[in-house]
């Protein structure tokens, strides 16, 4: 979150979602729309802030990286979340923009962290499990987008809780009828600009002014 006066502050919120599959607990981290930024010396505000969650798995839902470059913290995060915590990676339109995909790729496969491009994962603790399907931003092509959830739709059965894990928000509506559960994503940065229990954001991309989905949770019946 950048404050006024450009003072960048890490805030952590959490939502506990129940569901007669999930028996027990089970804690997802999701990270997204840093943009290259710095959250003290090798990002140890975010892993503390991870260590403090103990998640059991951590996505990385997108714009990790940005398009004008200045990325060097985005890879000294990918080594340090890599060595200590279960992870995987969404691509966002920035890392699309950044010129530096290959770069990227070639990281992300030292780390060892899978990147879910049309793939699901299934994420097990403590004898709960559920299944995470990563789904590419547009900008690696619009086509591609749609078959790959239609190959996700077809691969989720409802014996098994769930996730949707994609960028951008703004298509939410026409991905409700495939069934997911959980539809996990970041790109509005929180609406931008906003004043709590007045305005939930100013501006958000690919929705305008006063986003429909600006951040926070949103239900549709049972998702």
């Amino acid at each position: 979150i950048l404050n006024i006066g450009g003072k960048v502050r890490l805030v952590t919120r959490t939502y506990e979602i129940d569901d007669p599959r999930i028996q027990s607990e089970l804690r997802i981290a999701v990270i997204s729309d840093l943009h290259g930024a710095l959250y003290g010396k090798g990002q140890s505000r975010i892993i503390s802030a991870l260590h403090e969650a103990a998640p059991d798995a951590v996505i990385l839902l997108g714009d990790i990286f940005d398009e004008h470059g200045h990325n060097e913290q985005s890879y000294v995060l990918l080594d340090a979340l890599a060595s200590q915590f279960d992870c995987y990676f969404i691509y966002g339109n920035h890392e699309y923009k950044s010129g530096e995909i290959t770069k990227i790729r070639a990281a992300l496969k030292a780390d060892n962290i899978p990147v879910l491009s049309g793939d699901s994962a299934i994420v097990e603790a403590n004898g709960a499990k559920v299944q995470i399907f990563g789904i590419d931003d547009i900008l690696g092509g619009k086509v591609k987008q749609e078959k790959q959830l239609l190959h996700a739709a077809a691969e989720r059965s409802d014996d098994i809780y769930s996730i949707l894990a994609i960028h951008a928000p703004n298509g939410v509506e026409s991905y409700l009828p495939y069934g997911f559960d959980l539809m996990l994503s970041g790109h509005t940065h929180g609406g931008q600009i906003i004043l709590p229990g007045i305005m939930n954001g100013l501006y958000a991309p690919g929705q305008g002014m006063l986003p429909k989905y600006g951040g926070g949770r949103y239900d549709f019946d049972d998702q």
